[in-house]
């Protein structure tokens, strides 16, 4: 794991992430790389006997009174997935952030993917705390292409450890019925007593285009409000349910 600066690595990221998505179009341009990389901006690749397998790339926040980085995005070629690539690059950021004084870093993705949302909220501890309803708008890559591309930004502490997921009395806003569609409580808005939200999504629901349009309906339903009411999203149990929390003010 290490900084890119040179102009044919940043080529071959630039490449990766294009490869990586299966986009028609680059998905961060060459030149973008570029000028962020000469101006000191996050850009890190991991390399195996030489060959990039994965990259990640970020930029710094717009809070004075607390800075931080936004990973705008993070990709491992095929073939390295699965293998801790990922794992090692988002430690690389942590590392890098912490280098230069900065505890916070945040980030989007798709809350349909639990896979996902397993490693951002368990494996590393950050907490959901916005819903961006189609965040980028239409897009051509493999993955999104005819979706709507909500999103849920999370942020990290660097300073802080993971925390359990479910141990408090909590009520089931949304669930799978027996043919995997999505089942809402009838009045599936957050609790104005803050007790803890749980809602499932499958594992796999985004491989069913029809069925993950459901999904992101019903998903939305439940956490945009949630969200902005103040609740957290803070967690995913053993069985999948996604926890939402609100401390009390």
């Amino acid at each position: 794991m290490r900084g890119v600066t040179d102009r044919v690595e940043l080529e071959d990221v630039s490449a990766l992430f294009r490869r990586v998505w299966g986009a028609a179009h680059p998905v961060v341009p060459f030149s973008l790389l570029r000028a962020l990389s000469h101006a000191g901006g996050m850009v890190l690749g991991a390399y195996h006997d030489g060959r990039l397998v994965g990259a990640a790339v970020g930029f710094l926040g717009g809070d004075p009174a607390r800075p931080y980085v936004h990973s705008h995005i993070v990709g491992v070629d095929a073939g390295w997935q699965g293998r801790g690539v990922g794992t090692g690059l988002k430690l690389e950021q942590r590392r890098w952030c912490l280098d230069r004084g900065i505890d916070r870093i945040t980030w989007t993705f798709d809350p349909l993917i639990r896979r996902n949302a397993v490693f951002n909220l368990a494996r590393l501890g950050a907490a959901g705390v916005d819903y961006l309803p189609d965040f980028y708008g239409p897009m051509d890559d493999r993955y999104n292409a005819g979706m709507l591309t909500d999103r849920v930004l999370v942020e990290w502490d660097l300073t802080a450890a993971p925390s359990p997921a479910g141990q408090r009395p909590h009520r089931c806003l949304l669930d799978a019925d027996e043919r995997r569609w999505p089942r809402l409580d009838p009045a599936h808005h957050a609790p104005p007593d803050g007790t803890d939200v749980w809602v499932r999504v499958p594992a796999d629901v985004h491989q069913e285009r029809g069925l993950a349009r459901e999904w992101r309906d019903a998903l939305r339903s439940v956490m945009e409000p949630a969200l902005a009411a103040g609740y957290r999203w803070t967690g995913v149990t053993d069985a999948g349910w996604y926890v939402l929390t609100k401390e009390p003010s």
